[in-house]
């Protein structure tokens, strides 16, 4: 296979990963993006066309499956001004749905000073569950709902999803989009956008699929996978998710 070491400055918006492209180290060993896996990204941000990536976070993702349930565990860390932002999350639905939406889950997000002491008032802690087709969200002080209105999944839900998508056979997905905050964005998408080879560590050449997100009120999201479906690298606006080295 060879690589056109101009790819990814040719292909918006991964020539915003250049810098880290170049000393990416694939991950090895087998895969099974349906079964039970844990794996981190480390969160940069992001400066402009081929500039220097930024490291300021890390977002783990454990997924566990038992019989036809898969269970999602997130711990998203980011510095922020004075301090940094910690969310952490636990969502459960069904293994195969093809946009991970879980049938209940909670988040909870926090704010640290630069002593590591949790800042007074920034502790919110949510819980939601789908039921007759609508979403109840809980918190100490309220309890709303939503209605989808159709199919629907959570942001980081789409960390999982995209793994097990088919490359080019992908169905396009319309759906309702619910964050951490459930603020619920009706109209967004998920397709399939190219396949590519993307040189990295060493000129080695590795092939991807491209999977874009877009939607009302959210920056265009555009995740990469291998062809194990092994998430690889996320853009979305300013911030990018670069897969750790490992199994």
């Amino acid at each position: 296979m060879n690589a056109n070491p101009n790819a990814a400055l040719e292909t918006y918006p991964l020539a915003s990963l250049l810098t880290a492209l170049r000393r990416f180290e694939p991950p090895k060993g087998d895969f099974d993006p349906a079964g039970s896996w844990e794996q981190t990204w480390q969160v940069c941000t992001l400066a402009g066309r081929a500039a220097a990536v930024r490291p300021v976070g890390r977002l783990t993702l454990r997924r566990g499956v038992s019989g036809k349930t898969a269970r999602l565990n997130v711990t998203y860390r980011r510095n922020v001004t004075g301090g940094r932002q910690e969310v952490t999350g636990t969502l459960e639905g069904p293994a195969d749905d093809p946009l991970a939406a879980p049938r209940r889950w909670s988040f909870r997000i926090r704010l640290f000073d630069t002593k590591g002491q949790p800042i007074p008032g920034t502790d919110i802690a949510r819980r939601a569950a789908f039921a007759d087709g609508r979403i109840t969200v809980a918190d100490a002080t309220e309890t709303r709902t939503l209605d989808p209105a159709g199919p629907y999944t959570v942001n980081w839900s789409l960390f999982d999803a995209v793994q097990r998508l088919p490359g080019g056979k992908t169905p396009a997905h319309t759906f309702t989009l619910i964050d951490h905050f459930d603020q619920a964005k009706s109209g967004t998408t998920l397709a399939f956008r190219r396949e590519m080879d993307v040189q990295v560590a060493g000129g080695r050449a590795i092939a991807t699929r491209a999977y874009e997100q877009l939607g009302r009120g959210n920056v265009p999201w555009v995740y990469w996978t291998d062809a194990s479906g092994r998430l690889l690298w996320v853009v979305a606006g300013l911030e990018g998710y670069v897969r750790e080295t490992a199994t």
